[in-house]
């Protein structure tokens, strides 16, 4: 028996890999347009081991993932992919490859954003997806590489679909970045203020909190941002972005080690009203010139120049 934090998790918690095979199953039943029901008709068992598997909180027999893809009209490749990743070991180290620095994507995180209760992320270099407005996705997206109309198109809205306002998550939601970060974030002012606006709208919401980081902080230790994601009936999760490959830690001592580096962060960090005063300072500060400029085009000819 195994234990996190002093809780149980010999079966009783799930693992990443079982959350995002449960979901997986989920959404090619749901594709076939079959009920949970149907399935537990037709593969002859009870609903509650059907629930309980697409929730990634019952363990299988080997061979029980291919009989339901068969049963759910699950693509060949479906099939491949899904059967190889039950087949990957379950020992807390999670490797994904996606798009260069497009992560959402992955079903994995699908799963992440949409059913954590809580969600803490820091980066130090760049604002946390999770906050990111259509405009500045749309220039982020396109720096890597995504020019594509409808693929862009794409991505924005699969970013836009992870953000963390449903009323159903409980939260908190806690973003940490610095302000080196933000200013530096795009070249277009225009969309800095529509960006630091939205920063302050989303810090309004309940269970959302947004802080700053001093220029001065780095963690010596790390050099990209983190994820750690919880909830109360699966592992502590952390997720930790390269350009091309997604890294999901679940061991108790890589957890231990992130939450760790969250207490610096927040003890460094600005409360979450002095955040909210330098963001209306800066936004005031851009309105001011964004006005200067409608009144004065050849101030903004001389600035391109």
């Amino acid at each position: 028996m195994h234990t996190q934090r002093g809780r149980r998790v010999d079966g009783l918690f799930s693992t990443a890999k079982q959350r995002e095979l449960g979901a997986e199953l989920r959404r090619i039943r749901m594709r076939a347009g079959y009920l949970a029901t149907d399935m537990s008709r037709m593969l002859g068992w009870p609903a509650s081991t059907i629930s309980r598997l697409e929730s990634g909180l019952r363990n299988y027999q080997a061979g029980d993932i291919a009989i339901y893809l068969a049963r759910a009209k699950a693509s060949p490749q479906e099939l491949d992919d899904l059967v190889a990743l039950d087949r990957l070991p379950d020992d807390g180290y999670q490797v994904r490859s996606h798009p260069i620095g497009f992560p959402d994507c992955l079903p994995l995180i699908k799963v992440l954003d949409r059913g954590s209760q809580t969600i803490a992320a820091y980066d130090p270099v760049d604002i946390p997806r999770q906050l990111q407005i259509e405009s500045y996705i749309r220039e982020t997206l396109t720096k890597n590489g995504i020019e594509d109309g409808h693929a862009l198109n794409v991505g924005v809205r699969t970013r836009l679909a992870s953000q963390s306002t449903s009323p159903h998550v409980p939260g908190p939601f806690t973003f940490y970045l610095r302000k080196t970060a933000l200013l530096g974030s795009t070249a277009h002012p225009a969309v800095l203020h529509e960006q630091i606006l939205h920063l302050l709208i989303t810090s309004s919401l309940p269970r959302h909190r947004i802080h700053l980081m001093p220029d001065d902080f780095a963690l010596t230790s790390l050099h990209a941002g983190f994820v750690l994601y919880r909830h109360n009936q699966h592992l502590p999760l952390v997720h930790h972005q390269e350009p091309t490959t997604s890294l999901f830690l679940e061991n108790v001592h890589d957890v231990a080690f992130y939450e760790h580096q969250l207490e610096r962060v927040s003890n460094k960090a600005l409360t979450v009203h002095q955040t909210r005063d330098w963001l209306v300072e800066h936004k005031t500060k851009l309105e001011s010139d964004l006005d200067h400029r409608a009144s004065d085009p050849s101030d903004g000819q001389r600035a391109s120049a």
